[in-house]
């Protein structure tokens, strides 16, 4: 099996890999925070990374892609109410992200996917790819794991709301041989202020309004859904998909011959 570890191996290695043209370096992004009284504060980032070296090993043998050292801390400042959360500041978050790429892009790993594994990091990383794009000459995405499972299928497993330390993260966090309490389950749905347009549910339909949520204004518990219904078949099924579609995006980026479109690189601001 082809090491996919960067972490593992040696500086000779990574050239080597890199001089064959397997330049796909995958950097694992997440948090420690809160998920209710079943789940660890590790659940965004481990569940992260354990699903990118599935995929990673099942692609290894062609692609040879690396895996990045996960980045276990996020911009976690919604769950400081609850013990055991860990914040850093949103720039923070984007300059050690950025940094870290353009290590990558300068030993010639061209194709980054950061593969954001925490909501609360959606703003960091978009700054972050639109920088990276700004001042680098690679080709740069940002993926969530859930783009790649089929709505179809989320319906079938899963009822709403989706939210945080819900049925999704529990059932996956089952599949993944993460910690899990069962016996200490919370099921918590509350109301957003303005019902109609702040719907504090991934899955729900527009219109929404983007409101600054902060966790302990609306659950004692740190859960928003139902993860009693939660089983690791479920999040076998779940996870099973991710990886599916995930190798299959990994495949269409290593054929893609990808060179700076416009040539010159500008930069607005100094």
């Amino acid at each position: 099996m082809e090491q996919i570890l960067l972490a593992k191996m040696t500086w000779e290695e990574v050239a080597e890999r890199i001089k064959g043209g397997y330049n796909i370096a995958i950097v694992p992004t997440g948090a420690i925070e809160q998920h209710g009284p079943m789940l660890p504060l590790d659940v965004d980032i481990h569940n992260c990374y354990e699903i990118i070296l599935k995929t990673a090993e099942r692609v290894a043998k062609d692609m040879k892609p690396v895996v990045v050292p996960p980045l276990w801390f996020g911009y976690s400042w919604h769950f400081m109410d609850f013990p055991g959360t860990i914040t850093l500041k949103e720039q923070t978050f984007t300059n050690v992200v950025v940094e870290v790429c353009k290590s990558l892009i300068h030993h010639g790993f061209k194709k980054i996917v950061i593969v954001d594994g925490h909501g609360g990091n959606h703003g960091a990383l978009h700054e972050a790819r639109y920088r990276l794009k700004e001042e680098t000459d690679a080709f740069v995405v940002v993926v969530g794991l859930g783009t790649f499972v089929p709505a179809d299928l989320v319906k079938e497993l899963f009822k709403p709301p989706i939210h945080h330390a819900d049925e999704v993260e529990t059932a996956t966090s089952l599949a993944l041989g993460n910690v899990v309490h069962m016996d200490r389950v919370v099921d918590e749905v509350p109301k957003g202020p303005l019902p109609k347009y702040i719907k504090f549910d991934y899955s729900a339909p527009p219109p929404k309004v983007l409101y600054p949520l902060r966790m302990k204004e609306w659950t004692k518990s740190g859960s928003w859904g139902y993860p009693s219904r939660a089983t690791k078949e479920m999040g076998e099924k779940y996870v099973e998909a991710i990886v599916n579609g995930f190798a299959e995006f990994l495949r269409e980026l290593k054929a893609l011959d990808w060179k700076e479109r416009l040539g010159n690189k500008y930069r607005y601001f100094e």
